[in-house]
């Protein structure tokens, strides 16, 4: 996959001036299609000067589309590290905060990443230290599980080699809607939580295949243009939800 860091120095410079300017600095359109919904729930919350917490992070994560500083759980953290994200290694089923300790807690594209069992134990530690909102953003269903599966035999045959997070997709299976649904409500029973959960799909599948075609070419223009130039079109595919979806957002009010 071509990446960024191929780019000479003085153009990565010119790319980064662009994106400061238009407000889309270290911006990614799939990736902007995750968290720009979670963005907007917890402005609807009238949080936004919350402190947020993000459980697998990475070294981006929400922070370029929030705009502000944002802790940051993972394992490990590869460069680039945003300059607002508060890095903390650890796991997600040991976090290492208090109960209550995050007003706002987001995590997404990370469950599908473990074993069930500690799936039921990540959410259980999210909803432990979420003490007013829960953001959740999952791959979930079969059809979603289908078309992971066909696109890491696409991006074997182009690069020879295994994705990781294609293979831990297949190897541990995407969730049901439900079983998320059944997991949160059980951790809230379990501490004692009263939790109210709204959830839709996200990323229509037709959409999302072409995106990833697009992130997987080998070509240096058509990359650039789907990993830049459609940051444009966000608004509009942020709206092409129609079902089958990729993802299910799950958002958890605590009270």
């Amino acid at each position: 996959i071509f990446p960024e860091s191929d780019l000479s120095q003085p153009m990565k410079k010119l790319l980064h001036f662009v994106e400061k300017i238009f407000g889309i600095y270290r911006w990614h359109p799939t990736i902007a299609l995750r968290y720009i919904p979670i963005v907007d729930f917890i402005n609807y919350q009238k949080l936004q000067n919350a402190e947020v917490l993000e459980v697998g992070s990475g070294g981006l994560g929400i922070t370029p589309y929030i705009g502000r500083r944002v802790v940051g759980l993972d394992i490990d953290f590869t460069e680039p590290i945003h300059e607002n994200l508060i890095p903390v290694k650890g796991t997600s089923i040991e976090i290492p905060f208090a109960d209550n300790s995050f007003p706002v807690v987001v995590s997404t594209d990370m469950l599908e990443h473990l074993s069930k069992k500690n799936r039921t134990e990540a959410i259980f530690e999210m909803l432990r230290i979420a003490r007013k909102v829960l953001c959740l953003g999952v791959p979930c269903g079969k059809e979603a599980q289908s078309q992971d599966e066909n696109l890491s035999r696409i991006y074997k045959s182009i690069y020879h080699q295994e994705f990781d997070f294609f293979t831990e997709h297949s190897l541990h299976g995407l969730p049901e809607k439900a079983e998320i649904i059944a997991l949160l409500h059980r951790s809230a029973r379990k501490m004692g939580k009263s939790i109210h959960i709204s959830s839709h799909g996200t990323l229509n599948l037709k959409v999302r295949l072409w995106l990833m075609h697009g992130w997987m070419s080998q070509n240096v223009l058509v990359n650039l243009i789907f990993r830049k130039g459609l940051l444009f079109a966000i608004p509009l595919m942020g709206h092409m939800n129609k079902s089958p979806t990729y993802r299910q957002m799950f958002f958890v009010t605590l009270s």
